[in-house]
């Protein structure tokens, strides 16, 4: 690494270093999609999301700098906060709806597919843009929405007892203002996103990630889902 370059926290699969108001990035596999994407949604005005700036002579990707005040790994977020994330979520879905790929697959938007506290950035502790889209592919609002609401929340984090937890998820889609993404859709589709990220887990061998994907879909189903969409069977 050069003087020059300042090396970013956060980047599990690309390298990611910062070059003066720039971020380079390694590619791990064709970023063709994403590249159109970016330039997509600057020609659409959406100003939560980097600039794609083409490569450089190593073969980095180069991106406009969005800096941040708060650390990847920030938790505990306010009403506020929570709801400026929905918010953003909606406004970069409805960017895309035109979009190329999404429209030849008759898809309903470009999922970002893990847009979470790690892949945003803040300014005044608000979040304000959207970074990381290696993962977008066409699909439905419901498919993205939930997995966010589920990092965004952190459920099963015991710092929140069920009945804040469920006033916190009605606050996420009250931000998010789609009918498609209410909190009984939530409740009855965030444990598929929770067991889908499980199985992921299991079959590269990762067994914490799973087993932490497992707490969270078991505290999902018992104190959300089960809460919500009332099933008829006995308790005890």
């Amino acid at each position: 690494m050069s003087g020059d370059e300042i090396e970013l926290r956060g980047g599990q699969v690309n390298k990611v270093v910062r070059i003066g108001d720039t971020v380079r990035r390694t590619m791990a596999w064709d970023r063709a999609v994403a590249h159109q994407l970016l330039r997509h949604l600057e020609k659409h005005g959406f100003e939560g999301a980097p600039r794609f700036l083409g490569l450089d002579p190593l073969g980095r990707e180069i991106l406009t700098y969005l800096p941040t005040d708060l650390d990847h790994d920030a938790d505990g977020f306010s009403d506020d906060q929570l709801t400026a994330a929905a918010a953003l979520l909606r406004r970069y879905h409805d960017a895309t709806l035109d979009f190329t790929p999404v429209v030849r697959a008759g898809a309903e938007v470009l999922c970002h597919n893990d847009w979470t506290p790690a892949n945003t950035v803040f300014r005044n502790a608000n979040p304000y843009g959207m970074i990381d889209f290696d993962t977008v592919a066409p699909g439905t609002r419901l498919w993205d929405v939930s997995y966010s609401a589920w990092t965004w929340l952190d459920l099963s984090d015991p710092a929140f007892s069920a009945d804040e937890q469920l006033r916190r998820l009605e606050l996420f889609c009250m931000g998010y203002d789609h009918p498609s993404c209410t909190v009984a859709h939530m409740a009855g589709y965030i444990p598929t996103r929770q067991a889908g990220r499980a199985r992921w887990a299991r079959d590269r061998n990762m067994p914490e990630a799973e087993a932490w994907a497992l707490k969270c879909m078991y505290w999902t189903v018992q104190n959300l889902s089960e809460r919500v969409h009332r099933t008829g069977l006995p308790e005890t």
